[in-house]
């Protein structure tokens, strides 16, 4: 995996003469780096060659290719992201090849080092709108990536007998919760069919992916962007930005409404998205330490993953209930 010079990314992307050395500021499912060369300053992202489509396509390009052309429209719609820088010469849209491995630059957004907590509900409620109105699919039913949540009961019902054969320490805490697992997936299986609102949108929706820059806040990274239904989303993105206090969330889903966006369809399955993320998370847990998959990079050692599958199984009754009340309490403002 080639870790590039300064000099093959300004040339790359024609950006002058570099001042200084790549300074790396991230590694997660990419690399990211800054640069500063005599035209200003850039934020460089570096792809891993063994990375796949996610959400489009077998490979990585499959999944850039439907990524960037999404990303154009938000461009054209006026929705707040940072600049992408062309390369001279193209793989793909705003893609370069340097040895191995495919790159992206966009101008370099600055930003306090320490970002302060400020409420972005409104922002946050008008931009999900504005992102969801560039692709409404009319159409019915979800993706397949939603639907990988969707396990069998015999497929529930055989890693509790691993389980057991195993002697797992959170074998009695799978077999309280199984019945709220085959309810909740049931439930979403049956919405699976009848979603009525797909979109295509940015998706992955996250705090770290929002920069508060001097002009306000800007959405970066738009490498995920998927289908799914506009009203799920927003419920599970306000649950994530409204660190789950109900006011917070309140906030954020009002003012989606207010512009436009319709959430009343779900009814108490509003925040089922939410679910669906804690069952895949659990299922994902489950396969490693039942040694039918490799453990991924961020679940840690075997002590972490076999203590966040207890925490995981002995909370998830809880969290179900409480999103359903979530939903009621954020029905009863008449949204949509």
């Amino acid at each position: 995996m080639h870790t590039p010079t300064p000099d093959e990314i300004a040339a790359a992307f024609d950006l002058g003469i570099p001042v200084g050395s790549l300074v790396h500021v991230r590694r997660g499912d990419t690399d990211a780096w800054r640069l500063d060369t005599t035209t200003g300053r850039y934020f460089l992202k570096g792809y891993f060659p063994t990375t796949g489509g996610q959400f489009h396509g077998e490979h990585l390009t499959d999944q850039l290719a439907v990524a960037m052309e999404f990303e154009r429209q938000a461009l054209a719609a006026g929705v707040d992201m940072p600049e992408p820088i062309a390369p001279v010469d193209p793989v793909l849209g705003w893609l370069a090849r340097v040895e191995d491995r495919l790159f992206r630059v966009h101008r370099w957004i600055d930003h306090p080092t320490s970002q302060p907590d400020q409420d972005l509900s409104a922002w946050l409620g008008r931009t999900m709108l504005q992102v969801h109105r560039l692709q409404p699919l009319g159409r019915v039913g979800l993706p397949q990536w939603w639907r990988q949540a969707v396990q069998s009961p015999a497929t529930w019902e055989a890693w509790l007998a691993k389980a057991r054969d195993r002697d797992a320490l959170w074998t009695a805490l799978y077999l309280d919760t199984l019945p709220h697992i085959l309810a909740v997936t049931e439930r979403i299986a049956d919405l699976c069919d009848v979603v009525p609102d797909l979109v295509t949108t940015r998706g992955d929706f996250k705090p770290h992916n929002i920069v508060r820059s001097a002009s306000g806040p800007v959405l970066v990274d738009w490498d995920s962007v998927r289908t799914d239904s506009a009203a799920l989303e927003a419920a599970r993105v306000a649950y994530i930005f409204g660190d789950r206090e109900p006011e917070r969330v309140r906030r954020i889903l009002t003012t989606y409404a207010a512009v436009g966006g319709n959430l009343a369809w779900p009814g108490p399955d509003l925040f089922l998205s939410v679910t669906r993320n804690h069952l895949q998370v659990l299922s994902e847990r489950l396969r490693v330490a039942l040694d039918e998959a490799p453990a991924a990079r961020w679940m840690g050692d075997r002590t972490t993953i076999e203590a966040a599958i207890s925490n995981a199984l002995r909370d998830l009754p809880d969290k179900i209930n409480q999103l359903r009340n979530l939903a009621a309490v954020t029905g009863n403002l008449h949204l949509g």
